[in-house]
């Protein structure tokens, strides 16, 4: 404590000199000084335990414990920020002027008004999202027009990394329909057009003997055996048949690409006639 003696003292020493507005601005500076020293301690301390934790949990438990770790961080952020502006004001003395002066011009009260408002919608947003675990860091989902993985989740916003790479910081408060596609199985649907003039039947045990074959590479990726469901559309000289292969979340883009080009290829190598453009193209 005795440390922090030279502040009212170098106080004291500037009001003696008439320097006392310079007095206040290294106060309001220290006090920020201060501020981002906790969060930097606080972010340190909170990753640290998350990577701990996170190393021996499941999965979905390590990415729950990392979204608590981003949202609590957000809430110390918040919280000491809020604490050292409300310092700053005090130390300034301009509380009261300008509260009488947003009172009296009633436009800055309404603005504040109107922000404060989505703000606390979007908290409350972040903590029904949090309690009833929507989502957590690492979850690709789509929310609010966009699709990806979950970065960061905080009291006010969500970022979500898209395909391309591209970040999205989407408001709590704005997100209405939230799909999850991290949560279940996912289903690989594979869908191969073959000429109408084909034999359908062969076709079918064709594709039936691959997605039996591939089943038994996946291991345990696969959650269930293989159905071929059959023709599913009829248009334009062509038939499509289809397969599908339910698989862990998020591996069956991998899968229906690997699913297509093995049928494929087994179809051109057993004479089973595709759509003449198709032909064509793979030429």
């Amino acid at each position: 404590m005795r440390t922090l003696l030279f502040i009212p003292a170098a106080d004291a020493a500037l009001a003696g000199k008439g320097l006392s507005f310079l007095s206040t601005v290294i106060d309001i500076i220290i006090t920020f000084l201060l501020a981002s020293l906790l969060i930097a301690a606080a972010k340190r301390i909170i990753s640290g335990i998350v990577r701990s934790r996170a190393g021996v949990l499941e999965e979905h438990k390590a990415r729950r414990l990392m979204t608590a770790g981003t949202l609590l961080m957000s809430v110390i952020r918040y919280a000491v920020f809020f604490i050292a502006i409300a310092i700053a004001v005090g130390e300034l003395g301009y509380s009261g002027a300008m509260n009488s002066m947003l009172a009296a011009a009633g436009i800055g009260s309404l603005a504040i008004g109107i922000g404060a408002q989505n703000i606390i919608k979007d908290v409350a947003a972040g903590i029904s999202m949090l309690f009833e675990d929507q989502l957590s860091v690492g979850d690709y989902v789509s929310l609010a027009g966009v699709t990806g993985t979950v970065e960061a989740v905080s009291l006010r916003t969500v970022t979500i990394r898209q395909y391309g790479g591209e970040v999205s910081i989407v408001p709590n408060g704005s997100i209405g329909v939230l799909t999850n596609y991290s949560r279940t199985d996912s289903l690989a649907i594979a869908e191969i057009p073959v000429s109408q003039e084909a034999d359908t039947a062969l076709a079918l045990s064709l594709m039936k003997e691959e997605a039996a074959r591939y089943y038994g590479e996946l291991g345990d990726i696969a959650t269930a055996e293989p159905e071929v469901v059959g023709a599913v559309q009829l248009a334009g000289g062509e038939m499509v048949l289809r397969v599908v292969q339910r698989v862990k979340p998020l591996e069956h883009w991998g899968v229906e690409r690997e699913l297509r080009k093995r049928i494929v290829s087994r179809f051109v190598k057993e004479g089973i006639a595709l759509p003449k453009a198709r032909v064509e193209l793979l030429q």
